[in-house]
C-alpha cells in the first residue's frame, strides 16, 4: 500500500495540469530553438572573427607594401626642399675657476690667445655660424624620425682646452696686455667720433650711421674695461681650466616662412664634418613627414654649392668676402668686388662704412682707425676727398674784416653793420645749397694788429657797431715772423679790446715757405707762435684760436701736435670739401657776398649747429 500510493502520488504530480503533455511538447520546442540559436550565434561570431582577421590581413599587408614601397621611393626634389632647415651653431670657450666661471670667449687665435671675451657668463660672445640640416630618421627610410636633424658640426675645439694651469694664467698675462692696446686704440676712436656727432646733427647725411658705431665702440670700450678687471682679479694660485662648449638651436624653415626658434640637443657628432641634432621634446612637427636617412642628409648638404642659410630680404642680401684687407659685408658686383653699400673690417682694427664702387670706397663714407683721425665725407677711387656740407638757414655763418672792405680803388665804403645778411656763397667750388642765400651775420672778426707796429685804422668804428648790432664780435692779429711773438702779443693787447660777450681772440698765421725758411725753420716759427698764444691767454685768460689755411694745416701742424692739441683752430680751404682738420670755423670762401658791404668778403661757417654754437659762447665767450 505504500508503494503504490507513492506511484499513484507522483503519476498524479506529473500529470497535473502544470505538467500536462502539452506543456511537456511546448518545453521541448522552446529548448530546441534555443539551442538551435546558440548555435547560430556562434557561427555567426566565428564568421565575424574570421572575417575580421582576413580584413586586419589585408590591411597589414596594405600597410608592408605601403612601407615597402615608401622605403624603395626615392627622395624626391619636393621632399628636399620641404625637409631642408636652418640651424644656429653656437660654439664658445669657458674659462672657469674653483669657484665657477671667470670669463667667455668667441674663439681661440693660433692657440695662444682669447678673442671675444665677455664677462658676462649669462650671455656669452660665442661663435656663431649658420648652416643647413634635413629631417633625418634614425633608421634608414624607416619612420623614425623623433625630431632628429642632420647638420654640419661645429668648428673643432682648440688644443687650448687642453692646457695646463699655469700656461693659462701665461695666457692670461698676454691677454691683458693685448686688451690694453685694444682698449688704447678704441678711445682715440671714441674721441674723434664723440667730436663729429658734437659738430652736427641729424641734417648731415650719415650722421646716423656715424652714431651707430660710436655708440658700438662706447659699448667695446666699457667691455674691455670690465674685462681688465675681470682679469686683474685672477690670482696668481688660482686653477684654471679651460672647456668648449656648443648649442645647437632650430631656427627656421628654409624655404618658407615657418619659424621654429627651438633648441636642440646633440645625439652625437660623426667626426665627417657632420652632427646629428635632436629636438629636446624629441617630437618632430606633425606636418613633417620624412623618410630621408641621416646618410641622405649628409648628401644633400654636400651637394649644396652654398649653405643657403640666410633669411630671403630680396635679391640685395648682404652677402660676406673675405681677403687680404680683411672682412667685408655688403654688396657685390658680378666680379665678386664690393659694389654698392657695405662694411669693412680690417685685421688692424680699421672700418670703413658706405659706398663702394669696383671694389673701391666711392661716394659717401666714413672711415676710422686706431689713433687716426676719422674721415667722413666724400670718396673718389679709394681717395678720401673731405666732406660736403649742405649750406642752409640753419647753419652758423660769420665774416671777418679789415681795411679791405672799407678801402677799395681808391674809394671808402662803410659797413651797414646794422643791415647785414650773406647773399652769395662765392664762385670759387661748387656747394650743395639748400633754399635760398639769405643767412643772417652770427658772428664778425676784426682785424685789430699786424706784427708790432701796424694798427687797423678801422678796428675801434667796426667793433665798436658790430657790437652795436647784435653780433658776437672778436679780433684777431696779423701774425709775421719779422719779430718776436711775446712782443707782437703785447703790441696786440695794448690795441685790442675784449669785452663781455666777446669771442676767443684769434691769431692770423699765414707764412710762405720762404718766410719761415727765413725765420730759421719750423721749430723757430712755433716757438714764436706759442709765446703769443700764451701771453695772450696769460693776460684775457682764454684760449685764443689759431687761424690758418689747409696747406699750413697738412704740412706744418703735424710737427706741432701741441696746438691742434690745446687750441682751437679756424681753417681756410677754398673749395666744396672742409679741412682735414679738428676745427672751430671754417673759411670756405674768400668771394662772398654781403649785404651791407662793398666788394667780396670772407665767409666762414661754424663747425657744429645752434646748440653746439651756443655752449660754445657759454663756456669761451667772454664773461
Amino acid at each position: 500500500m505504500t508503494k503504490s500510493t507513492t506511484v499513484a502520488t507522483v503519476r498524479g504530480k506529473l500529470r497535473s495540469p502544470t505538467h500536462s503533455p502539452f506543456n511537456d511538447s511546448t518545453a521541448n520546442a522552446h529548448t530546441m530553438k534555443s539551442y538551435k540559436g546558440t548555435d547560430n550565434t556562434t557561427q555567426k561570431r566565428i564568421g565575424k572573427l574570421l572575417h575580421d582577421w582576413r580584413t586586419w590581413g589585408i590591411v597589414l599587408l596594405l600597410i608592408l607594401l605601403s612601407v615597402v614601397i615608401w622605403q624603395l621611393t626615392p627622395v624626391s626634389e619636393n621632399e628636399i626642399e620641404r625637409n631642408e632647415v636652418v640651424i644656429e651653431v653656437r660654439s664658445w670657450y669657458e674659462l672657469r675657476n674653483d669657484s665657477g666661471m671667470v670669463l667667455t670667449a668667441s674663439e681661440v687665435k693660433g692657440d695662444s690667445l682669447l678673442t671675444g671675451i665677455g664677462t658676462d657668463t649669462l650671455r656669452p660672445n660665442a661663435q656663431v655660424q649658420l648652416s643647413p640640416g634635413f629631417w633625418v630618421n634614425r633608421f634608414r627610410r624607416f619612420p623614425s624620425c623623433l625630431g632628429r636633424i642632420v647638420t654640419r658640426s661645429a668648428p673643432a675645439a682648440s688644443k687650448l682646452i687642453h692646457t695646463q694651469s699655469k700656461d693659462l694664467h701665461t695666457i692670461i698675462r698676454r691677454e691683458m696686455k693685448h686688451t690694453d692696446d685694444e682698449l688704447s686704440g678704441l678711445e682715440t676712436q671714441q674721441n674723434e667720433l664723440h667730436y663729429y656727432l658734437r659738430t652736427h646733427n641729424v641734417q648731415d647725411f650719415g650722421y646716423e650711421a656715424i652714431a651707430s658705431y660710436s655708440a658700438d665702440i662706447d659699448h667695446r670700450i666699457d667691455s674691455l674695461r670690465a674685462i681688465t678687471k675681470r682679469l686683474l682679479a685672477i690670482q696668481p694660485t688660482e686653477q684654471l681650466s679651460l672647456h668648449y662648449v656648443t648649442r645647437y638651436k632650430l631656427l627656421r624653415a628654409a624655404h618658407e616662412q615657418h619659424i621654429y626658434n627651438k633648441e636642440c640637443e646633440l645625439c652625437r657628432n660623426d667626426g665627417d664634418g657632420f652632427a646629428i641634432v635632436q629636438l629636446t621634446n624629441h617630437h618632430t612637427p606633425v606636418d613633417i613627414v620624412t623618410h630621408m636617412s641621416i646618410s641622405d642628409g649628409k648628401k644633400y648638404i654636400r651637394l649644396q654649392k652654398s649653405t643657403n642659410n640666410k633669411k630671403k630680404a630680396g635679391k640685395h642680401d648682404d652677402q660676406t668676402l673675405r681677403d687680404s684687407l680683411g672682412i667685408y659685408v655688403g654688396q657685390l658686383d658680378s666680379l665678386h668686388r664690393p659694389n654698392g653699400y657695405g662694411r669693412r673690417w680690417g685685421h688692424g682694427g680699421e672700418y670703413y662704412e658706405g659706398h663702394f664702387e669696383d671694389g673701391l670706397p666711392d661716394g659717401f663714407g666714413f672711415y676710422i682707425a686706431p689713433r687716426q683721425y676719422l674721415q667722413a665725407g666724400e670718396w673718389r677711387a679709394g681717395v678720401f676727398k673731405g666732406e660736403k656740407l649742405t649750406y642752409n638757414s640753419e647753419r652758423i655763418y660769420g665774416i671777418d674784416v679789415s681795411r679791405h672792405q672799407h678801402e677799395r680803388d681808391g674809394k671808402y665804403y662803410p659797413i651797414d653793420w646794422k643791415h647785414l645778411r650773406v647773399t652769395h656763397l662765392g664762385t670759387l667750388s661748387n656747394k650743395r645749397i639748400n633754399g635760398k642765400v639769405d643767412y643772417p651775420i652770427s658772428f664778425a672778426y676784426v682785424k685789430s694788429t699786424e706784427g708790432c707796429t701796424v694798427l687797423n685804422a678801422y678796428y675801434v668804428s667796426d667793433y665798436v657797431d658790430a657790437r652795436a648790432a647784435g653780433i658776437r664780435t672778436g679780433t684777431y692779429h696779423f701774425f709775421t715772423l719779422t719779430s718776436e711773438g711775446k712782443a707782437q702779443a703785447r703790441h696786440f693787447l695794448k690795441k685790442s679790446h675784449y669785452r663781455k660777450g666777446d669771442l676767443p681772440p684769434v691769431l692770423d698765421l699765414e707764412p710762405t715757405d720762404w718766410q719761415i725758411k727765413q725765420a730759421g725753420g719750423t721749430e723757430a716759427m712755433f716757438r714764436q707762435v706759442r709765446a703769443w698764444l700764451l701771453e695772450v691767454k696769460k693776460e684775457w685768460k682764454v684760449s685764443p684760436i689759431l687761424y690758418i689755411g689747409q696747406s699750413f694745416a697738412l704740412k706744418y701742424m703735424p710737427l706741432a701736435p701741441d696746438l691742434g692739441d690745446n687750441y682751437f683752430v679756424w681753417v681756410a680751404r677754398y673749395g666744396e670739401y672742409m679741412p682735414h682738420f679738428k676745427l672751430t670755423y671754417w673759411q670756405f670762401s674768400p668771394d662772398g657776398r654781403v649785404q651791407g658791404i662793398q666788394g667780396d668778403v670772407d665767409i666762414n661757417v661754424y663747425n657744429g649747429y645752434k646748440n653746439q654754437y651756443e655752449q660754445f659762447l657759454e663756456r669761451y665767450g667772454k664773461k
